[in-house]
C-alpha cells in the first residue's frame, strides 16, 4: 500500500474534534489525576451490525463474524459511577465495532450517563439504517450530545436523514453527517483505515501493512474502548482482540488505566515502535489528537519513577517543558 501522509486539517470533522478535546481539558484544568488524560470513553455496546463495509472486517465473516452479544446494562453503571467519583471529563462515545442503534437499551445508556453527568458529551456513530424520527427524539430526550451520521451510500442519503431530523425537531448543531462514501481519494484520516490490519480489500487500496510505520501513536494515551463484555482493550483500533488490559467489571478504572500493559504499550509507541501486534500491520496516523494527554501521562510516570527521563525522545523533552 503506498504510504499516504495525512493532512490534520482537511476533514471538517477534525474541526469539532478539537474544540471537543479543548472543552475536556478545559474541564479538567484544576484536576490533579492522571485520569485527566482520557479524553473519549468510546462504547462497543453490540456485536452486531445490520451491514458488510468493504472497508469493514465484517465485510469477510470468517475475520468478524456477526454475533449477538451485547453490553449489560450493569457496565455502564459502573462507569458512570467510577467517572463521577474520580471527576474526570471524557466524553461517552457509542461507536466501537457495531452498529450501536442494535442494542435495546440504547436510549436507557444515555439516560443514565446524562441523568448521573449531565454536562458530559454523549455521541452516537451510526449507519443510520435503523433511525426513524422517533427514535432520534427518544435519544435527545435521553440526553444524547451528538448524533453523526456516517453516510455510506451517496449523497442522496442526505435528504432523507435531513427530513428525520427535522421531524424529530432536532437542532442542526446537534447532528453531523459524514461522507464516507467518497472513498480513499478523501480519506482524512478519521474515516477510512486498516482497523490495525485486519482489513484486506485491494479495490480500495486498503490492505495490513508489509512494514510497519515509523511513527508514534496518541491512541492509548487519550481513549479508552470498553468492549461489550466488560473488557478494555488497548486500542480502539484493535479488531482483532490482541491485547486486552484487563476487564472493568474486575477492576477499577485507576486499576485500568494505570496499568503496567498500558505503561509498557505507551512507552514503545511514545519511541515511534510498532513492533508489535497488531500495531505492525496498523497504518492509522495515531498523532491528529492527544498531545495534551501524552504529556500528562508522561510526566505522571516521570514523577512516580517508573520511566526515566532519557526514555523520553529529545523532541518531546523540549515540547513538554521535562
Amino acid at each position: 500500500m503506498p504510504k499516504r501522509e495525512l493532512s490534520q486539517n482537511v476533514d471538517p470533522h477534525l474541526k469539532h474534534r478539537e474544540i471537543q478535546e479543548a472543552f475536556c481539558l478545559e474541564q479538567s484544568q484544576k484536576i490533579t489525576t492522571p485520569l485527566k488524560s482520557i479524553l473519549t470513553i468510546e462504547l462497543n455496546i453490540t456485536e452486531l451490525c445490520n451491514r458488510k463495509c468493504v472497508f469493514c472486517p465484517r465485510v469477510d465473516p470468517k475475520i468478524y463474524p456477526n454475533q449477538n452479544l451485547n453490553m449489560d446494562i450493569t457496565v455502564i453503571r459502573k462507569l458512570v459511577e467510577e467517572v463521577a467519583e474520580i471527576g474526570i471529563f471524557p466524553r461517552f462515545s457509542f461507536s466501537g465495532f457495531g452498529e450501536p442503534i442494535l442494542h435495546k437499551q440504547i436510549v436507557e445508556f444515555v439516560n443514565i450517563i446524562h441523568s448521573r453527568l449531565p454536562r458530559h458529551t454523549i455521541e452516537i456513530n451510526t449507519n443510520g439504517d435503523r433511525l426513524n424520527a422517533p427514535i432520534i427524539a427518544d435519544l435527545f430526550a435521553a440526553g444524547l450530545t451528538y448524533l453523526y451520521v456516517n453516510l455510506y451510500d451517496g449523497p442522496e442519503q442526505i435528504t432523507h436523514f435531513e427530513k428525520l431530523m427535522q421531524e424529530a425537531d432536532i437542532d442542526q448543531d446537534r447532528y453531523k453527517f459524514r461522507p464516507h462514501y467518497e472513498g480513499e481519494q478523501s480519506e482524512f484520516g478519521l474515516t477510512l483505515n486498516n482497523r490495525s490490519g485486519t482489513v484486506n480489500s485491494p479495490s480500495i487500496n486498503l490492505l495490513p501493512l508489509n512494514t510497519k510505520l515509523d511513527r508514534r501513536c496518541n491512541y492509548p494515551y487519550y481513549k479508552l474502548l470498553l468492549d461489550w463484555n466488560g473488557d478494555v482493550l488497548f486500542c480502539s483500533n484493535d479488531w482483532g482482540r490482541k491485547i486486552i488490559i484487563g476487564n472493568f467489571l474486575q477492576l477499577s478504572l485507576p486499576d485500568i488505566w494505570l496499568h503496567p500493559k498500558f505503561e509498557e504499550i505507551r512507552m514503545r509507541l511514545l519511541k515511534g515502535d510498532r513492533g508489535f501486534a497488531p500495531c505492525e500491520k496498523c497504518n492509522v496516523n495515531g498523532l491528529i489528537t492527544g498531545t495534551e494527554s501524552v504529556r500528562v501521562l508522561v510526566s505522571h510516570y516521570l514523577k512516580n519513577e517508573t520511566i526515566l527521563i532519557s526514555d523520553v525522545p529529545i523532541d518531546l523533552q523540549k515540547q513538554f517543558q521535562l
